[in-house]
């Protein structure tokens, strides 16, 4: 079953938070063009609401077991599967619940769901990985000490839906908890990064990218590692002047811009055609609406790189 449905319809709600967001959700476009006038709820609809809210809860805990149940009976087929791994992703979105969820002991799930063979069910496996571990420290040290590590890098070799979902699992993992980070670094996972730069797959690509910025941005060891393994030199690569918005060389000229921010960067992206390269995007770029932002990246980072004030000398 595709569960990923219409964006624009509500999803069914769960659990209080749920039903007034979907309440809202479902009758924004009934919503009169003028200010709403509330007055006081008397007594006898306050009841009536508080029992048909409690009628509607959902008692979480036991739902992530069904779900858990499902996932690890070998007899459940894969469709079904990747059903409650959806089920499992619509709790644990709520943070404290993700919590709960490694308390009751449903990251038995995670290692079985990453070595499926449906790859419905290793990318739902992955989406829910994110969802644990985006901001949540708690989440992140427990996934850390599952030793997953490993097996997200090697996913980003699957095929391509797979290989973007890992690639986020990985990020989540990683951001703003430097134990996880240090061990993503400890097996390559820099390499792994700059590799899948330069893929062919747009959506892993620009996933790649926004999580080199990322850790660039909070940690200079770790931009200086990357160019150290010639992070400048292989992006560079990928910048080939179009007359229209190529989604690649923008890739490549936002994260040569991130890579700048250091003098060694800056020293590694004068190369003898660079300056030629960025000379020429400007030309075919410049008035087109859809080009602006790469426009404004060969800007800076000819003015950057290139301009008479720099040449030569230290910023």
């Amino acid at each position: 079953m595709d569960r990923s449905n219409d964006p624009n319809q509500p999803r069914q709600p769960r659990n209080l938070q749920g039903l007034l967001k979907f309440a809202m959700e479902a009758t924004k476009d009934e919503d009169a063009p003028h200010e709403s006038h509330f007055s006081q709820m008397d007594e006898e609809r306050r009841r009536f609401l508080e029992e048909a809210l409690k009628s509607l809860t959902v008692d979480v805990v036991q739902e992530l077991e069904k779900a858990m149940n499902v996932l690890l009976n070998p007899e459940s087929d894969d469709e079904t599967k990747a059903d409650s791994i959806e089920i499992v992703i619509d709790y644990v979105q709520d943070i404290d619940t993700a919590n709960d969820f490694f308390k009751v002991g449903g990251f038995v799930i995670v290692k079985p769901g990453l070595e499926s063979s449906s790859a419905a069910v290793r990318a739902g496996t992955l989406r829910l990985i994110g969802e644990l571990a985006q901001n949540n420290p708690f989440c992140q040290q427990h996934l850390l000490e599952l030793n997953i590590l490993p097996k997200l890098t090697e996913l980003l070799t699957d095929e391509p839906a797979v290989a973007q979902q890992a690639m986020h699992a990985i990020s989540c993992m990683v951001r703003h908890h430097e134990p996880c980070l240090a061990a993503f670094i400890d097996i390559g996972g820099l390499e792994c990064i700059l590799g899948c730069i330069q893929t062919d797959n747009e959506k892993l690509r620009i996933k790649s990218s926004f999580l080199m910025s990322n850790l660039c941005t909070e940690f200079e060891p770790v931009r200086d590692e990357f160019i150290k393994l010639n992070a400048v030199e292989r992006v560079m690569a990928a910048v080939k002047p179009s007359k229209d918005y190529d989604a690649k060389l923008e890739t490549a000229l936002s994260t040569l811009q991130v890579l700048t921010e250091s003098k060694e960067g800056i020293r590694r992206c004068r190369d003898g055609s660079m300056k030629q390269k960025l000379q020429s995007i400007i030309k075919l770029n410049t008035g087109k609406e859809e080009c602006q932002e790469q426009l404004e990246y060969a800007q800076t980072l000819l003015k950057r790189c290139f301009s008479e004030e720099n040449v030569g000398t230290d910023r």
